[in-house]
């Protein structure tokens, strides 16, 4: 079986600016329900990565009594590239998804970025996508009648 990459990823990726504020990042992470985006300057190419862990670290304890109002208010004096990753692991999207597996499992991390050869995010493969595919390849096939 040869399944590359752009066979599995998600090619509606969502992403944030590199000069967008951590309450941004938190909002679309919540609208789309999504743990990860990709973070993009105004042309495309990829900067960084920022998940919600990286949002909860950059809040205060949720030991200490302040309102969610107060923690959004908190994320929206700060900048995404402050938080995110920058130079993230990437595949291409005509990588064998062998490699994409290798590289979560390895790395362990929950996504990776999918760019062109110029660097310009395409898309994200997640370990979603990968137990996807292994359901799509395990699960057994009605006999045909």
């Amino acid at each position: 079986m040869n399944v590359l990459v752009k066979h599995l990823m998600s090619d509606q990726v969502h992403s944030v600016c590199v000069g967008s504020t951590l309450d941004t990042a938190l909002k679309a992470l919540n609208t789309h329900a999504i743990h990860r985006l990709p973070v993009v300057d105004e042309s495309g190419n990829l900067k960084g990565m920022i998940t919600d862990r990286d949002l909860r670290l950059a809040c205060d304890s949720p030991f200490l009594p302040e309102s969610n109002e107060e923690r959004v208010h908190k994320l929206s004096m700060h900048k995404v590239e402050m938080v995110m990753k920058s130079n993230p692991l990437t595949i291409e999207e005509n990588a064998p998804i062998v490699d994409a597996a290798k590289l979560l499992r390895v790395a362990d991390i929950g996504g990776l970025p999918v760019v062109d050869n110029s660097g310009k995010l395409v898309g994200i493969c997640t370990r979603s996508d990968l137990l996807d595919l292994l359901i799509r390849i395990l699960e057994p096939t009605p006999p045909q009648q």
